[in-house]
């Protein structure tokens, strides 16, 4: 089979939602076809063609996402990422992520991200896990905090119009001291907020806001529905996020969700794995993690620049050999120096510390793994003694890398 990867445009949309459709069975209805146009980075979508025929593609967006520091970095985030299924195992996909991973480089971006719907398919071109989410459930009856919250602190509920112009803010104090979290370009809001459901939120949906009267304190946001099935009672309310750069705040949100009346239960689909509400419920086990999930992948193109602009915990230098089988020119040694304040990195002809494959490199990069777990499942080679023990402090974070952002 002959086809040819090029640029796609608007005038692709119809095939693009065709051929979306039939690689995850989920067709958009056209209401949501003008979302779709309007949020799409046409000149980063990419597709292979038959003819004039679309048999897969790949897109990205534009965005920014935290790393440790915390500072932000530029970014691919990678989505739309799908062959037919009747042209499957015939190199498209391969083609068309080698296609798309030229491109980011071309851009000096020197990391690409993406959530995954399948954790088997994109090690093979390099990404790595960053990072995971939990799904949690509250027993309502049993979730008294230890300590009370901030009565200080007012919350209110918000129309769609309201939310729309007040979040976004807030989102983006937020995001900015969560590693692993990006940026939401100013053509997601009406999607996050609207009446329609979409991948991106919408549909049907409360929000609370807590505005604190101090300036110095950011506000926050949650948004929920309640699942009204059965009698009252034993109402479910699924929480969608919890927004807030404070934690004080985000307590006073979690306290409203916690409260709200003939709820039984409440369940929030996407929770950090370091979050603190459990710590502040008086019955620890009130709270239940019914799952676990990864969520970010992390691609390192150019670990130079990669290494360099992200922040280390402690001040230190270490040698890394990269492994990179998809991108054979970017494998060698590094040598990092950096600390909580700044980092240098550069290609080096040296005795490297530490030999990882650039997947494991993904996986360290937000400092959500440490190098001894990659270790001792086979993924990262000890070659100075003591390495290991020194780059789990050096790549650590003591925030978990998180996103809550679907892209």
């Amino acid at each position: 089979m002959t086809f040819e990867i090029r640029t796609l445009s608007e005038t692709d949309l119809e095939a693009t939602v065709a051929v979306d459709g039939a690689a995850f069975s989920q067709v958009p209805p056209e209401t949501e076809h003008a979302g779709i146009r309007a949020t799409t980075d046409w000149d980063r979508m990419f597709g292979a063609f038959e003819g004039d025929a679309l048999r897969g593609m790949t897109g990205a967006y534009a965005v920014e996402v935290t790393v440790p520091g915390p500072v932000t970095m530029a970014t691919s985030g990678v989505t739309a990422v799908g062959v037919l299924p009747t042209h499957r195992r015939r190199g498209i996909l391969r083609a068309l992520m080698a296609h798309q991973l030229d491109d980011v480089a071309a851009r000096g971006e020197s990391v690409a991200i993406l959530n995954a719907s399948e954790a088997t398919i994109y090690g093979r071109f390099g990404y790595g896990i960053a990072s995971r989410s939990r799904s949690v459930a509250i027993a309502r009856g049993r979730s008294t905090f230890a300590s009370p919250v901030n009565e200080g602190l007012p919350l209110r509920l918000l129309s769609r119009s309201e939310a729309a112009d007040l979040a976004p803010g807030w989102f983006d104090t937020y995001r900015r001291q969560k590693p692993g979290e990006i940026n939401r370009p100013t053509t997601w809001w009406p999607l996050v907020f609207g009446e329609t459901q979409t991948w991106k939120g919408g549909g049907e949906m409360f929000i609370v806001a807590c505005e604190p009267m101090d300036p110095a304190i950011p506000g926050g946001y949650a948004i929920y529905k309640v699942n009204r099935d059965g009698p009252a009672g034993s109402w479910i309310l699924q929480g969608r996020e919890v927004v807030a750069a404070d934690p004080e705040v985000a307590a006073a949100l979690w306290r409203y969700l916690l409260d709200v009346d003939l709820v039984e239960t409440v369940e929030m689909a996407t929770s950090a794995v370091d979050d603190p509400l459990r710590w502040r419920l008086a019955d620890w086990g009130a709270m239940t993690v019914t799952a676990e999930h990864d969520y970010l992948w992390v691609r390192i193109i150019d670990a130079a620049d990669a290494l360099a602009q992200r922040r280390y915990r402690v001040a230190d230098a270490l040698v890394v050999e990269i492994v990179d089988g998809f991108r054979p020119a970017h494998a060698g040694c590094y040598r990092v120096e950096g600390d909580p304040t700044g980092a240098e990195a550069a290609r080096v002809d040296a005795e490297p510390d530490l030999v990882l494959d650039v997947t494991a490199l993904g996986s360290l990069y937000l400092g959500g793994t440490s190098a001894s777990v990659l270790a001792h499942s086979g993924r990262v080679t000890e070659r100075t003694a003591g390495a290991l023990r020194r780059a789990d402090l050096f790549f650590g974070s003591d925030v978990a890398p998180f996103c809550v952002t679907p892209f």
